[in-house]
């Protein structure tokens, strides 16, 4: 139970919950998915209310992406003693297929409705959030889109996240739901190497050897010495950032408020702009999100 391995951690901040959210995931694309899910689940003021499993199909062009997806969080969950908490499936495909009136969306759409602000983490394609808010365009002005993706503004390329689904990605931010964005040049500054995940992740427990393991593993079935994001010593924790945004002090000043871009069909910004906001990240404190992420895995499950 979730709640049996924060009361271990004694942190002391369980009746201080401050964000209620839901995470979106394409957990079985890349192996830091899991660690950005453990990080969510292991910090006490954030309290989630569900996981969406998301299709990585324009990589996978498997038609079972999201359900690779699915059940990998599930055993996930299961070794991190924490399969209370629940899982939604999500869109098979992206939008330009059809709109998929799945688990995942209606999850999002029922959790919206409710009092306060529903901040829905999004660590790869954003079809299901988009599917939600064309089925009920109502639930935009209660939520906020934590969007882990997107190129760096001023150096068009595409991003990984965005281009699994472009029509969702300009879904989302053409609606006036509130958005916190942390590019691609924000998120790759999650860096860390092998040695210190063998370090600090692998002696925690059954989650931490999985952890490392599954990472070591798709390591191994992916390197490639051209990927200029890899060395061959190095992962990107990427989707930690999303954590990062939510348990770092504000005082910080690393975002700015911008006018909103419009992405074209190349899943780029065109160069025109909103009069909408949006929030976009350009920093994020490095230190104190891997080293919360190590702290806490040691405190709920390192042994002796």
């Amino acid at each position: 139970m979730r709640k049996e391995i924060l009361d271990k951690m004694d942190l002391g901040t369980l009746d201080k919950i401050k964000y209620r959210v839901f995470i979106d995931t394409d957990f079985k694309n890349e192996a830091d998915d899991a660690f950005a899910v453990i990080h969510h689940l292991l910090s006490p003021t954030i309290f989630v209310c569900g996981i969406g499993a998301t299709h990585f199909e324009k990589k996978a062009q498997s038609n079972r992406s999201m359900e690779d997806s699915y059940n990998a969080i599930n055993e996930m969950l299961k070794i991190a003693n924490m399969d209370d908490v629940e899982v939604y499936r999500g869109s098979k495909m992206p939008l330009s297929n059809g709109i998929e009136e799945c688990p995942a969306a209606l999850k999002i759409i029922e959790e919206a409705k409710k009092e306060g602000i529903l901040y829905i983490c999004c660590q790869g394609a954003l079809t299901n959030v988009a599917t939600a808010l064309i089925l009920d365009p109502t639930i935009e002005n209660n939520i906020c889109i934590l969007v882990n993706g997107g190129h760096p503004y001023g150096m068009p390329r595409p991003e990984f996240n965005i281009s699994q689904d472009i029509k969702a990605a300009q879904i989302v931010f053409n609606s006036n739901a509130e958005i916190w964005q942390t590019p691609q040049d924000v998120y790759s500054t999650l860096e860390v190497s092998l040695s210190e995940l063998k370090c600090k992740v692998y002696p925690c427990g059954s989650i931490g050897k999985y952890l490392y393991n599954e990472l070591i593993k798709m390591y191994d079935e992916e390197y490639n010495p051209s990927f200029r994001l890899r060395t061959g010593e190095n992962w990107t924790l990427g989707d930690n950032t999303l954590v990062a945004l939510l348990l770092e002090n504000e005082y910080k000043g690393n975002w700015k408020i911008i006018n909103r871009p419009i992405i074209d069909d190349n899943g780029l910004y065109n160069g025109e702009y909103q009069e909408k906001l949006i929030r976009v990240y350009e920093k994020i404190d490095v230190r104190f999100t891997l080293e919360d992420l190590f702290s806490k895995l040691a405190l709920a499950y390192k042994l002796g």
